[in-house]
């Protein structure tokens, strides 16, 4: 079996089935090759600058962020605070703690986000990101990028 797949890939080769284009350049990195066509047509098409955290915000009464470990909506809401450089307070639920999440907003949903010093508690991950990128008191607003409506990403998700 060896000897045939041996013989096959070289008839392959000598075809010109696995030979880059004349103007592309090839490397070989374990014995795989690579083109640089490739490689730049999966960049992005757009150049983005990089990115600079800004200054470390800590109020004097922390927001408080209560999260399922296993939810993909507060792993969002972390990471903009965490973007965003915003020092908070988590508080793990258990998928099986029904009062904690009653008593803060009548029903059992994460994420939740409580701004002490306000009285103020909403939910949904998009609407809390949105509060906290437009709220001065937790930096410069703006920071949070609204989705880029690409097409080829969103064909690629489907």
């Amino acid at each position: 079996m060896k000897l045939g797949l041996t013989t096959l890939l070289l008839a392959a080769v000598s075809v010109g089935a696995f030979a880059p284009a004349a103007k592309e350049t090839v490397s070989v990195c374990r014995g795989y090759h690579h083109s640089s066509a490739t490689a730049l047509s999966m960049s992005s098409a757009t150049e983005t600058a990089p990115f600079v955290q800004g200054p470390r915000i800590i109020r004097d009464e922390l927001p408080i962020v209560y999260v399922y470990d296993h939810c993909p909506f507060c792993v969002r809401v972390r990471l903009a605070l965490g973007i965003m450089n915003v020092k908070h307070n988590v508080n793990f639920l258990g998928n099986d703690d029904i009062p904690t999440p009653t008593k803060l907003c009548g029903k059992k949903i994460a994420p939740i986000f409580e701004i002490p010093e306000d009285d103020f508690i909403m939910t949904e991950s998009l609407d809390i990101i949105e509060k906290v990128d437009q709220d001065e008191r937790f930096g410069a607003s703006g920071q949070i990028l609204p989705a880029t409506g690409r097409a080829d990403i969103k064909a690629w998700q489907k």
